[in-house]
């Protein structure tokens, strides 16, 4: 596969495991229709900035921003959530643990794939 192929099939991972999560967390927070409202908010946003990334040549700032808004915020919530929650520490982390190995750690590994491919194509 060519890098431009490769740097398309991250980028689409990325945008579906944003848009679960952000989903999931708005649809258990306000219910099921706030949910599915909030996920096509975030394919859009996100498709939106990648096009923006496609023409800012080097800048892959227009692509970064929004996902890691994305990123952010839900960790934040779970966080937030979590601390609010009468539990010990070692409970606090099992039940952290899933959300961040499912969905934090693969999206930031996901970025670091993406932008490197991106700094490759554009030294092409």
């Amino acid at each position: 596969m060519s890098n431009k192929t490769l740097k398309y099939l991250v980028a689409t991972v990325i945008i579906m495991l944003l848009v679960f999560q952000v989903g999931t967390l708005v649809a258990n927070f306000f219910g099921m229709a706030w949910g599915a409202g909030s996920a096509v908010v975030v394919m859009a946003v996100s498709f939106f900035s990648a096009l923006s990334a496609r023409s800012g040549g080097k800048n892959s700032f227009w692509f970064l921003l929004p996902a890691l808004l994305f990123i952010v915020l839900p960790i934040s919530f779970k966080i937030w959530k979590l601390m609010s929650e009468d539990l010990s520490w070692f409970d606090r982390g099992i039940r952290f643990a899933p959300f961040l190995l499912g969905f934090g750690a693969p999206v930031i590994l996901l970025l670091v794939v993406y932008y490197e491919l991106r700094k490759r194509n554009i030294d092409d």
